[in-house]
């Protein structure tokens, strides 16, 4: 069984500000919100999305994981699924500063990706440094499961 985190449900800056809602709920120990910033921030850092595939009974699940614990989804057939690709998804966040400064952040998000049959649908698969690595592990994928690679 093949098992793989794919992100942060809120991404990498929910899960920072949950961990900042965390330390300031800590923080205000004797307050009666106390529980519910602890509440709302382990939410918010822990919960993550993932995908299970399980070749020997032919079926996957994609999943998110509630607090990093409590996970939801449900069990899928393999047989839906005919192609995989390494894909990149750029993207680029804009801040503007004081004085028209403008900071451009370009991030490249790489996944591995299955996609059913007759839909355009895509599942995650696996998240890869960069693209070539991407390219790489659908081509396994593809291999062990014997897909098609969509170029």
């Amino acid at each position: 069984m093949i098992h793989n985190k794919l992100d942060k449900l809120f991404g990498q800056a929910g899960s920072i500000l949950g961990w900042i809602i965390m330390l300031l709920g800590i923080y205000c120990f004797f307050f009666p919100l106390t529980l519910l910033l602890l509440l709302i921030g382990s939410f918010m850092a822990f919960s993550y999305s993932g995908i299970y595939l399980d070749k020997a009974h032919g079926k996957y699940k994609f999943y998110y994981a509630y607090f990093g614990v409590f996970k939801s989804g449900s069990w899928r057939s393999l047989k839906n699924i005919d192609r995989v690709a390494g894909i990149s998804s750029i993207l680029v966040r804009d801040s503007y500063a004081t004085k028209n400064k403008v900071a451009n952040l370009k991030m490249e998000d790489c996944f591995v990706v299955l996609f059913l049959k007759n839909r355009n649908r895509k599942i995650p698969f696996k998240r890869c440094k960069d693209l070539l690595e991407a390219k790489l592990e659908a081509q396994k994928v593809a291999h062990l499961l014997n897909l098609t690679i969509v170029q």
